[in-house]
């Protein structure tokens, strides 16, 4: 991360706000070419496609996403900076109307949550050169109908949840608005810049070292090491872990509840290892890319081990009190992990595909011993 003058991060920050809410929210998608650089690139997910290019591949994501939710409202719920990095967290509320990863208009209502890093670029203007983003895409799939909710592996569920989800898919369409940008939709007014929203509390260069601490530790010790026993030392008794419904069996509180998500990811992934890509401390917040590798061979939320390797990425941000970690914010690649382990169908996947969905979801379960013995063995050699 490179370091930067407040002018030239308050320039920065002002750059995503009028990304956020001028192409955005007030579908001005035309301004990507003076925010965002010719050589930019967004880093996507696999499911979502090949890595964007440039302003032209930003105007592209807004697009899509508009016009599959034509009356999206966007809340800005943490946005802050350091160096040469800006993070923003959202929240996304609005109606399917549009298609959406190939999923036809469906006419349901769905919220959702975006976490973005940006890095701007050293130059006047600050122009934002590179962004990482994850988003909730396997829960707005489940809201729409077109993922199972997680867990559905056993034959009969499975085998019930894609005939019920072919026959209405051929047999109920919701009409697309028309034309583009569609009528009545209504365009987020953009409200002023007043810089960053969280993390404004003053902190030294050693307070910002101390509040990396505990999330550094977090990733080594506690996941790489499994050394479980450390949420006492590193979460705050007040803790709050936010994530979406479907990433957590229950809501996260204190140590203790920590302690036992933490269990449950080492017993479906007992290998799991995590590295920490990005790292950004700002007052009281700290943001980190964290890229987390491993292999499926127990079971976890409901899903019977699979064997599958899988290669994880997520963006975590933190809040610190006294030194510990006392509420955290996880947006993390469900819908990348589900599609490697094939417990979910390939977005805009037809009413054929549905039943083929069931059909290799059956050889998946059917092989995976061979697959988990395969994984133990090149374990032990």
């Amino acid at each position: 991360m490179t370091l930067a003058t407040e002018p030239a991060l308050r320039a920065g920050l002002e750059t995503v706000w009028a990304y956020l809410h001028e192409c955005g929210g007030a579908r001005q998608h035309a301004l990507a070419d003076r925010l965002v650089t010719r050589e930019a690139r967004l880093h996507n997910p696999l499911w979502l496609g090949p890595d964007g290019r440039g302003a032209a591949g930003a105007r592209d994501q807004l697009v899509l996403l508009h016009r599959a939710f034509p009356d999206l409202r966007t809340e800005v719920e943490d946005f802050f900076g350091a160096g040469d990095r800006v993070v923003a967290r959202l929240i996304h509320r609005g109606t399917h109307r549009g298609p959406w990863l190939g999923v036809p208009a469906t006419g349901r209502e769905v919220q959702f949550s975006q976490t973005l890093i940006f890095r701007i670029e050293d130059g006047p203007g600050g122009r934002i050169a590179e962004i990482w983003q994850q988003a909730d895409a396997l829960g707005t799939l489940i809201t729409l109908g077109a993922a199972p909710p997680l867990g559905t592996t056993s034959a009969p569920r499975a085998l019930g949840w894609a005939i019920a989800t072919a026959h209405h898919r051929a047999h109920h369409r919701v009409p697309q608005d028309q034309p583009w940008p569609w009528r009545g939709t209504d365009r987020q007014r953009t409200p002023a810049f007043r810089g960053a929203l969280s993390g404004t509390a003053p902190a030294s260069a050693e307070l910002l070292e101390a509040n990396a601490l505990p999330l550094r530790r977090w990733i080594a010790e506690c996941v790489n090491e499994q050394a479980v026993h450390i949420c006492e030392e590193i979460f705050h008794e007040s803790y709050r872990g936010h994530s979406p419904p479907h990433a957590e069996p229950e809501p996260l509180r204190g140590p203790k509840g920590y302690e036992r998500f933490i269990r449950g990811i080492l017993t479906g992934f007992p290998d799991a290892k995590a590295t920490i890509e990005d790292l950004i401390p700002v007052g009281d917040r700290v943001a980190c890319r964290v890229r987390m590798t491993g292999t499926h061979l127990g079971p976890y939320r409901g899903l019977p081990p699979t064997g599958r390797p899988f290669s994880l990425g997520q963006i975590v941000i933190c809040r610190i009190e006294d030194g510990k970690i006392v509420e955290s914010w996880q947006e993390i690649d469900a819908l990348g992990l589900m599609l490697g382990f094939g417990v979910v169908p390939r977005p805009g996947s037809g009413s054929a595909g549905y039943l083929l969905w069931f059909a290799r979801l059956a050889a998946t379960l059917a092989t995976a011993p061979r697959r988990i013995a395969a994984a133990g063995k090149g374990a032990r050699a």
